[in-house]
């Protein structure tokens, strides 16, 4: 299998100079794990066994290409500096709240949105109330991380869908404004809970109780509304976006 050259294979001189590319290899290593609690953290973030990794840091062993670049991403460093020691220097910076600290990437290489799902606010809000809502202007995106999208929302991030709350039938528990993360798997409501569903055109976030006989309740938390029933006939016409496993404020 194909491997990135480092300068270890790159000098072509004696063994002399292959240790000495090889401990400057190591001396990265050292660099990097200076900002990671420890090596075992660093070779799991980046899928590659502990004991591997050590035989890195002890020069008895080399990454193969796949690797060099899975560690390069992982800590946040171009894979020439990692390889080479050529490029600009990485800068480090500690993470706060004793989180894992990683190299920040060189700005030249853009932002790494691979750790993110990004989320379109559709032109469409779901309205919590009787007003009409306006659509967001232009093309607006929120990031999350995969990580906090499923220990937060316990769903895989390409299943989460972002509305905006319009109106305050849903007051206290949505607020007008709020962004809200739906779960675009529970279409069926199979838990009693608040949903976002279109019903004769209309966008609406209800909480939402299915009767024996095939009809829908939606309940507003606003004590001002009163419920609405959906009989059964139409609750075939009822299109269910999901279930809100998550609300915030405006953004």
């Amino acid at each position: 299998m194909p491997r990135v050259r480092t300068q270890v294979e790159a000098s072509g001189g004696g063994s002399h100079g292959a240790g000495s590319e090889k401990q400057a290899f190591v001396e990265r290593l050292q660099t990097i794990l200076a900002y990671w609690p420890s090596a075992d953290r660093l070779a799991r973030a980046m899928g590659v066994s502990p004991s591997a990794f050590r035989k890195w840091m002890k020069g008895e062993a080399e990454p193969s290409r796949e690797r060099l670049v899975a560690l390069a991403r992982t800590a946040g460093v171009g894979v020439a500096w990692l390889a080479e020691g050529k490029g600009p220097e990485p800068v480090f910076q500690p993470a706060a709240g004793g989180r894992r600290r990683q190299g920040v990437r060189d700005v030249s290489d853009g932002p790494d949105w691979s750790g993110f799902v990004l989320l379109p606010r559709r032109p469409e809000a779901a309205a919590a109330g009787s007003v009409t809502p306006e659509a967001p202007s232009g093309s607006e995106f929120i990031a999350l991380r995969h990580d906090w999208v499923r220990s937060v929302c316990s769903v895989e991030p390409n299943k989460v869908v972002l509305e905006t709350a319009v109106g305050e039938s849903m007051t206290p528990t949505i607020r007008d404004g709020n962004t809200l993360l739906i779960d675009s798997t529970d279409q069926t409501f199979r838990n009693f809970g608040i949903y976002v569903l279109e019903i004769n055109g209309q966008r609406l976030v209800k909480r939402v109780q299915r009767k024996h006989d095939g009809s829908l309740v939606l309940i507003s938390d606003n004590n001002a509304y009163q419920p609405d029933t959906v009989s059964p006939d139409a609750a075939s016409d009822v299109t269910v976006v999901g279930r809100v496993v998550w609300a915030g404020g405006t953004v």
